[in-house]
């Protein structure tokens, strides 16, 4: 069903409360995880996690969020599942039932042949969309999952551009980065930031030229393949 996509850093207790919260083995997912070859923590999350059936880790070098979107293309290329959704080591599901609410939200559609993007985070609400999920078909035709750090404002971007975006409501995640009252701002939380900011300004500098000519040849992928349906 689904295929969680989870780069982490430095973050091995918060990202077992993560997991612990999707009950993956219960309803019958998994989640990736990118670990760093330099985190301090390495041994620790192969000692959690590297014999559990339904958590796959991957010890990669490491790129860093400046590069988060090549984190997430490369775990989506060893999804087994046919929903890819991303998700994060300071986040978890507050709604024990989310799994029935995406279950019967998305009976809807094909993932293997229909390009859908799900907006969990915003409720109805035209916003960025934090923990995206992707329709297999959606991947196949792009070819990625993002192909820029900031890969909710990505979907969001092709999604809504391409008239394939769906709004999942009731299992907004707990994120412990927006004050939630279990706040996390540790040095993996800095490290982020630091990123981000560097980024935003690439961003801006470079968005008419290169990503907006990127997102519209995503766009016209995703309607071309539609037409033809």
């Amino acid at each position: 069903m689904i295929s969680f996509i989870l780069p982490t850093r430095n973050r091995t207790e918060e990202l077992l409360e993560a997991l612990k919260s999707l009950k993956l083995e219960e309803n019958g997912l998994e989640a990736l995880v990118w670990i760093d070859t330099d985190d301090p923590k390495k041994d620790r999350y192969l000692e959690l996690f590297d014999n559990k059936i339904h958590v796959r880790t991957f010890v990669k070098d490491r790129v860093g969020y400046i590069n988060f979107h090549l984190m997430a293309n490369f775990l989506c290329h060893q999804a087994r599942y046919d929903w890819l959704m991303l998700f994060n080591d300071d986040a978890y599901m507050e709604n024990p039932k989310w799994f029935e609410i995406f279950r019967d939200k998305v009976k809807q559609f094909d993932p293997i042949k229909q390009p859908v993007v799900l907006n969990i985070w915003g409720q109805g609400e035209t916003v960025s969309n934090l923990f995206p999920a992707v329709s297999r078909a959606y991947f196949d035709i792009t070819g990625h999952f993002s192909l820029v750090p900031n890969t909710d404002d990505w979907l969001r971007m092709v999604s809504t551009g391409a008239g394939i975006s769906y709004d999942v409501k009731g299992i907004k995640p707990a994120h412990r980065k927006y004050g939630h009252e279990n706040v996390l701002r540790d040095e993996t939380y800095m490290g982020v930031e630091r990123d981000r900011a560097e980024h935003k300004k690439n961003w801006n500098e470079r968005r008419k030229i290169l990503p907006q000519k990127l997102l519209d040849q995503d766009i016209n992928k995703i309607l071309q393949y539609t037409e033809r349906k």
